[in-house]
């Protein structure tokens, strides 16, 4: 029997914008990206890493018009509009969201039908993983110190931010967060007291960026630091050491498999 599920794109539900009734939603087996490297001695390959590359949701729906060719036709351009958006929710996967991109909408063929179900297709590549809406934290003050950080969900690789308030100035600041016997940490140094706030945070790839303000630290990275803070879902624990006192917050939104 088809669950009823509703859909929300950027927070405007999808049965709003024409009585959409939606019949089902499926998920592919998400596309990886694996990273091989060589066994010289017995040969064959072992794998490095893996890394998801896309993770695809089709929804299945239905216009909840019967007799109006117009109206269809114009439920069907507000269909095309909604799928233009980004954030994606949906009911079976509740307090979580989907960075998405559309695959396209159903032709005007399908309007016609008046028995056609549409298949709307989103794809999330940037971030291929449901995430949390709400990010957990956890904050301490000093020159130094260490607390615990909260990180549900399944996922192997996700993102921790962090924000350490403006005061002091800070010529040196080592940033570290471990889970699952994993360990990621950033050291900067050689900056010229800085007085603003410092932020760990992602850009819109997804990507690590080091900022005060507008100008980037990620120059005053040192060699021995990690290419980025990305744990595994789990209990962590978050630590930090400064030139000078500050309060620090350490977040991250769960990632689910």
């Amino acid at each position: 029997m088809a669950r009823h599920i509703e859909a929300w794109m950027d927070g405007i539900r999808l049965s709003e914008i024409g009585a959409i009734v939606i019949r089902d939603v499926s998920e592919q087996p998400p596309e990886m990206e694996i990273e091989y490297t060589g066994r010289p001695v017995l040969g064959g390959r072992t794998v490095h890493k893996r890394r998801r590359r896309a993770l695809r949701v089709t929804i299945d729906a239905a216009i909840h018009e019967l007799y109006d060719l117009k109206k269809r036709a114009a439920i069907h351009d507000a269909i095309a509009k909604w799928c233009s958006g980004s954030i994606l929710e949906l009911s079976n996967h509740p307090g979580r969201q989907l960075h998405v991109i559309s695959g396209g909408v159903p032709g005007l063929g399908s309007v016609r039908d008046f028995n056609s179900i549409l298949s709307i297709e989103l794809e999330a590549n940037a971030i291929p993983y449901w995430e949390e809406k709400m990010a957990n934290t956890a904050s301490g003050s000093g020159s130094s110190g260490s607390t615990t950080l909260w990180i549900p969900g399944t996922a192997k690789e996700v993102p921790v931010d962090v924000t350490v308030a403006s005061g002091s100035g800070i010529s040196s600041l080592t940033v570290t967060v471990t889970c699952g016997g994993i360990t990621k940490s950033i050291a900067l140094s050689g900056m010229s007291s800085v007085a603003g706030a410092i932020t760990f945070n992602r850009d819109a790839d997804d990507r690590l960026q080091i900022l005060t303000g507008s100008t980037n630290l990620m120059p005053y990275r040192t060699a021995a630091s990690s290419d980025d803070l990305v744990i595994p879902a789990g209990m962590a624990t978050v630590s930090w050491s400064a030139s000078a006192s500050r309060s620090v917050t350490f977040s991250a939104r769960g990632r689910w498999l």
